[in-house]
């Protein structure tokens, strides 16, 4: 009677054997079967930047209707005058979509200079929590150095995608520093828009000269608006968004008159509309007292909005 080669027992043995070899080519050559790449969550952390220093209380209304974030700002940021900055993370950075506000301590600085602020605190994000994507909020100038960094920077410089970009009342042609029209005063004569040649309070008793107001209010707007690029640069820059990016713009009307927020008019604010793809934008339009420049992100229905852009609700 002649022996048996193998038995079932050395052939399922062999089996084994083989599966381990094989398994084990995958996993060092590939990394197929490595459980941390399998089953690792994709974090989205979501940007505030903003001015007038609004970050920290908008982003408290965006924690409350938004608790998987962990009910708290997961990180604050400080850019000082001098270019330092300074990052006070906490224990929320490990949420699915950690809210990170940041600040520019110095409000004079051009939209250039706090976009390349941004593109450092994106690649700090990038290499130390290993951030590859983020969804921004921009409300007023904040906007602007949101989209100037998505263009003049994006991926390829600090290796974060922008997937959602939510513009608040963003003065993409500039602001308007609007002074009530001078009024005519009781026994005085003219249209009331004259000037007072020689007489700053004349007609005005006990007041600063309207025109005197006028004109320095269109010195500030034009120092304003000097920090920002111009529309044509904006045009410029726009080739470069990636045209997977997807846009909410939200802008105020309070006054008829100015078509605006008070700050920013619609016409500067719905500009963004030409400068990305059409296919990716939508935009919504807010009327009445809480439509004002600095109420906007507490008003609920941008608030509603914004959550419902950002976590597809």
């Amino acid at each position: 009677m002649k022996k048996k080669i193998f038995n079932k027992w050395d052939f399922v043995v062999l089996i084994i054997g083989l599966a381990a070899v094989v398994l084990g080519f995958c996993y060092v050559h590939y990394g197929t079967f490595t459980p941390s790449k399998m089953h690792k969550p994709q974090q989205t952390p979501i940007m505030f930047v903003s001015d007038q220093n609004r970050t920290s209380q908008a982003a408290r209304h965006l924690v409350t209707t938004a608790s998987r974030s962990g009910g708290s700002v997961a990180m604050h940021i400080d850019v000082l005058s001098d270019g330092q900055i300074n990052y006070y993370p906490n224990g929320n950075l490990k949420a699915k979509q950690p809210i990170v506000e940041v600040n520019f301590s110095d409000r004079s600085k051009t939209t250039k200079e706090q976009s390349a602020a941004l593109n450092r605190i994106l690649r700090h994000l990038n290499r130390k929590y290993q951030y590859e994507q983020y969804d921004a909020i921009g409300f007023g100038s904040g906007s602007l150095a949101v989209f100037t960094n998505a263009t003049t920077y994006g991926m390829k410089k600090n290796q974060m995608k922008l997937n959602h970009f939510v513009s608040v009342a963003g003065p993409y042609q500039g602001v308007t520093v609007n002074v009530p029209p001078m009024k005519q005063q009781p026994g005085q004569t003219g249209n009331g828009n004259q000037p007072n040649q020689g007489k700053p309070n004349q007609g005005h008793p006990g007041g600063p000269n309207p025109e005197v107001l006028r004109q320095q209010a269109q010195e500030r707007q034009q120092a304003i608006n000097s920090r920002y690029p111009s529309y044509a640069e904006f045009k410029r820059m726009a080739k470069h968004l990636d045209p997977n990016t997807e846009v909410l713009n939200i802008y105020g009307v309070i006054d008829k008159r100015t078509n605006s927020d008070g700050r920013v008019s619609a016409a500067s604010a719905t500009s963004l509309k030409h400068l990305v793809p059409a296919k990716n934008y939508e935009s919504l339009r807010l009327t009445g007292p809480m439509a004002e420049h600095s109420q906007i992100l507490d008003n609920q229905v941008s608030e509603r909005i914004i959550n419902r852009f950002l976590f597809n609700e």
